[in-house]
């Protein structure tokens, strides 16, 4: 086992402390260098420390990079740095131990604050206080939409890969560095923005005694992008179920039907497949790990979405993801009146939540699209330099034309050279990259790290299961209450296990994993944070979540039945009938 990744970094003497919490949904798997030099270092980095100096979170001359650090890497891993969260929330007024509860829920390892000189800046609380006003203000963000209007354009616009020169390819890829640094720039303003008017609402609905609202107001609000490729797969589900011949193939297996679509010869095949196409032409930017341009996206394999829209099939019709918005959009709106019934007569109270109502509304669906924004984008780095692979496949240097990314990015040139004397440097790596996945990430990083070989392993990671009547403790995400079947995943591939009504349970979620959202009955995930992915498609699609467990993966098991309560926050077993460890 190697010591170290090639993309580590050294724990930050000034802001000491970092966390996966909320990391896992951007990077679940180890970074790629390529994905990490090339789009994190070079691209996203610079802007996302740009965007918090501009919004009043820091002076220019706090931090310096290129290696910024808000956030981190160890043992391959991605961590956002819990020291800057933390002086992030001190900046912006935030109570510091219900800012770490919302992050870290109750986890165990959480380091005390520790105040230095200089945490607390009155000049960027107030220029920060000026950008907050606007965001509560906005009735719309006009840049966010325009970006996203010129990134949905990249697809569209793309030349023919295959007639690019090598260094025409690694040309390309490095054009998409200003866009990956906007991106990221325009995200902190709406990630930070997001939490605004839902954490109005929280105090509101809790000073009139009613904290179960909250969640409720901000459920349903329409035109979240992270839940968008769910009602694209969603209508490709009813499209098969309405065809016989397209439902038989889907009953012989995504493979069969993926052959089908590749050469349609039927008129239903190929109805099917310019649906399929259509599909991936707007939503082949997304895929598990999305974030780093080692991983697949449903462009670069499309096997992967049919196998989500093969268990979609199962739903039911009255489960549409229309169905299940129009009736959030009315719980919402009845919350909304009873809120407003609570407040009457306090005039400043009944503004203030009418401003954070209407704010929420705007404001969560825009870090989604800000969020697409930076995968579209991404995507199209990942294509090009996906082709050099291709061709390093064809001249036998690699197996697969991701394995390209086991270059950084300032070792690129000299590749496009002479590929072939990087043919060995790529083997050790990939064979060092293929270690990473058998350690288990600590949670929270407080002191320098082990070396790698002394990480525990995931092999070692011991299923112990709840007994009935045991309860777990996190973060309540989505409203309601939910009793039903475990059923643990670890990869969203495996969804064929997944039965309608199942309270799924994963380690984390990100956009891949949506569509399993359309059948379950609730959500359980050991990280994750109050906007993460999981919560707020969980709140789209009207069912209950918990996150920031911990434990779940290795403490639920198949079989098990659980009650789920997103308001509380908690899961409780409550039989353990039928229960099974693999």
């Amino acid at each position: 086992m190697i010591d170290s990744w090639i993309v580590d970094w050294q724990r930050d003497e000034k802001l000491p402390y970092y966390t996966r919490a909320n990391a896992g949904e951007v990077l679940a798997d180890p970074a790629s260098p390529l994905g990490w030099s090339l789009v994190f270092e070079e691209g996203l980095l610079p802007g996302w420390f740009k965007g918090f100096v501009d919004f009043g979170i820091y002076a220019e001359d706090e931090m310096s990079g290129p290696k910024w650090p808000v956030v981190g890497v160890f043992g391959g891993y991605f961590y956002l740095n819990l020291s800057h969260m933390r002086l992030l929330g001190l900046r912006l007024g935030a109570d510091l131990e219900k800012f770490d509860a919302d992050l870290l829920g109750s986890h165990p390892d959480t380091p005390p604050y520790i105040a230095k000189d200089g945490d607390i800046r009155p000049d960027l609380t107030e220029k920060a206080m000026g950008t907050i006003g606007g965001i509560l203000g906005a009735t719309s963000f006009p840049v966010f939409e325009e970006d996203r209007r010129r990134t949905g354009r990249f697809r569209a616009e793309r030349p023919d890969l295959s007639r690019l020169s090598d260094a025409e390819l690694v040309a390309r890829a490095r054009s998409f560095i200003p866009e990956l640094d906007n991106a990221f720039y325009q995200h902190d303003f709406s990630s930070l923005g997001s939490t605004l008017g839902p954490t109005m609402l929280d105090g509101l609905c809790v000073s009139v005694g009613r904290p179960e609202l909250q969640l409720e107001l901000i459920s349903g609000l329409g035109e979240v992008q992270s839940a968008a490729p769910s009602t694209g797969l969603w209508n490709l589900s009813r499209e098969a179920n309405a065809s016989a011949e397209i439902t038989a193939l889907f009953d012989q297996g995504p493979e069969v039907v993926l052959a089908a679509v590749t050469n349609p010869s039927t008129d239903a095949e190929k109805a099917f497949a310019k649906s399929f196409h259509d599909f991936l032409f707007e939503f082949g930017y997304r895929g598990p790990n999305e974030w780093d341009i080692h991983s697949l996206s449903w462009e670069s394999e499309p096997l992967q979405p049919l196998k989500l829209v093969n268990g979609i099939r199962k739903a039911s019709d009255a489960d549409s993801p229309e169905s299940r918005h129009q009736a959030l959009a009315a719980r919402r709106e009845a919350a909304a009146d009873t809120m407003r019934g609570l407040l009457a007569g306090n005039d400043e109270a009944l503004s203030t939540f009418e401003m954070a109502f209407a704010s929420a509304k705007i404001s969560v669906p825009s870090r989604e699209m800000t969020k697409a924004t930076s995968c579209a984008t991404i995507n199209e780095v990942r294509m090009a330099i996906r082709e050099l692979g291709a061709r390093g496949v064809a001249a036998g240097l690699y197996a697969n034309p991701e394995d390209v990314m086991m270059l950084m990015n300032d070792e690129l040139d000299d590749y496009v050279k002479d590929p072939a004397l990087f043919k060995d440097i790529i083997a050790i790596r990939l064979g060092e990259y293929a270690q990473l996945f058998e350690l288990e990430p600590p949670f929270i990083i407080a002191s320098d790290p082990l070396p790698l070989s002394q990480w525990k392993r995931r092999a070692a990671t011991r299923i112990t299961p709840l007994e009935v009547g045991g309860v777990l403790a996190g973060i309540g995400g989505g409203a309601g209450r939910y009793t039903g079947r475990v059923c643990v995943l670890n990869n969203p591939s495996d969804m064929a296990k997944l039965e309608p009504g199942d309270v799924l349970v994963a380690p984390f979620t990100d956009a891949a994993w949506t569509p399993l959202f359309l059948i379950a009955g609730a959500v359980v995930v050991d990280v994750g944070a109050l906007n993460s992915h999981a919560v707020v498609v969980s709140r789209e699609l009207g069912i209950p979540s918990v996150l920031s467990v911990t434990v779940g993966t290795t403490s639920l098991v198949d079989g098990m039945e659980v009650t789920v309560d997103g308001s509380a926050g908690t899961v409780t077993v409550i039989t353990a009938d039928g229960a099974t460890t693999l």
